[in-house]
């Protein structure tokens, strides 16, 4: 039997009231929802308080020969979003432009994309034209013969109403920049990262620069190894100790540098080699030192054990343990000899491990029982 009491654990009512804590929960393994009760339908605050921005769109609006539109009836008595938490309509954002039913936008004389951006006065909604000019906005004016365009513009709602088809219609027909080629597939940066801050697009299928980029890099290659090999071939020669600044010594006699790496490495080993016998010697001497160590850093002991579940004792692994010099623990719970468990002793009287019957080490949602054991070997 396992003393008198069995194996110590926490009880429930040892825990006091208004005691626990954010930092007794482990972040790893939270609490599980079966477990708490929240009525999520009662907190559609936390829906109507999430803003999300979204497009509502707008089809076969005639634009031949107009820089603006009057579109006050599209975009009816919503009011202007004037900051994140304000719902209604977000004028700092692009109105898009599309051919109308199609996704094929819409370009200037330079193949930049034109787009619109939506004014509002007294409640009064006005879509004005632009496109980019020598790298700023200009208005932007459709020629007479133009075609209908479909538009979308952005809007500021929330959670609790956003439209059931907003990500299907709003967010996936049209496709920015699709000929925008320069603005929005960078090859502007690319072309001055390329050739300097006065680069140029051309557009006409020329070459700007004298040798392409990858010709340059070919040279480079080809330039470079030709000039390792004449530092290695300097190396090996006569004149590759005075490139590395050695001078003439009497302590030796060679001048490349290989020969004064070997003359100096004879000088070592001819210096070593009476130093052998006294190496010897202290080597033999920190073998002793080191056995010694070992002998007494092997004397305390510890050892870890994780329940599997139903154990009814633990054997130790690493050696006998010294009669009164065990401290046992449970779950980081100091457990009494004759209480809470008794000694397993071999014929000499030795402690060789513990007997926790009836009790059994258990393995609780998941989490084992943790034995640990510190003593003085035998």
């Amino acid at each position: 039997m396992a003393g008198t009491r069995g194996i110590a654990r926490f009880r429930g009512e040892q825990l006091n009231n208004h005691i626990m804590r954010n930092n007794h929960f482990d972040t790893n393994n939270k609490i599980n929802e079966s477990y708490l009760e929240i009525d999520f339908s009662k907190h559609r605050e936390i829906l109507e308080n999430t803003k999300i921005d979204v497009f509502v769109q707008v089809n076969d609006r005639a634009v031949a020969g107009v820089s603006q539109l009057d579109v006050s009836a599209d975009v009816g008595a919503r009011p202007v979003a004037t900051d994140v938490s304000v719902e209604g309509v977000v004028l700092s954002e692009k109105v898009q432009l599309r051919i109308q039913g199609t996704d094929t936008p819409i370009g200037d004389t330079d193949s930049d994309v034109v787009y619109g951006r939506l004014e509002e006065n007294s409640g009064q909604y006005v879509l004005k034209f632009y496109s980019m000019e020598g790298g700023a906005e200009q208005p932007y004016t459709f020629a007479a013969g133009s075609e209908n365009i479909d538009y979308r513009f952005v809007i500021r709602t929330n959670l609790s109403v956003i439209p059931v088809d907003a990500i299907v219609k709003g967010g996936a027909g049209f496709v920015e920049g699709a000929t925008d080629v320069k603005a929005y597939m960078n090859l502007i940066q690319l072309m001055k990262d390329i050739y300097g801050a006065a680069g140029t697009l051309d557009h006409d299928g020329n070459a700007n620069l004298p040798m392409s980029i990858q010709e340059q890099i070919d040279k480079e290659q080809t330039d470079r190894s030709r000039a390792d090999q004449e530092i290695r071939d300097n190396f090996a020669s006569a004149l590759g100790a005075g490139m590395l600044g050695v001078i003439t010594d009497p302590n030796y006699s060679g001048l490349t540098v290989q020969a004064v790496l070997t003359d100096l490495a004879a000088r070592i080993k001819s210096a070593g080699d009476s130093n052998d016998a006294r190496m010897n010697a202290v080597e033999l001497k920190n073998a002793e030192q080191d056995n010694r160590f070992a002998k007494l850093e092997t004397e305390d002991e510890e050892e870890v054990f994780e329940a599997i579940g139903g154990e009814t004792e633990y054997l130790l692994s690493k050696g006998r343990a010294k009669d009164k010099t065990v401290s046992l623990a449970i779950n980081g719970q100091i457990q009494t000899p004759g209480i809470n468990f008794e000694y397993i002793k071999n014929g000499n009287g030795e402690i060789i491990g513990f007997n926790f019957t009836p009790e059994t080490l258990r393995v609780v949602d998941g989490v084992p029982d943790v034995v640990f054991v510190q003593y003085k070997k035998i």
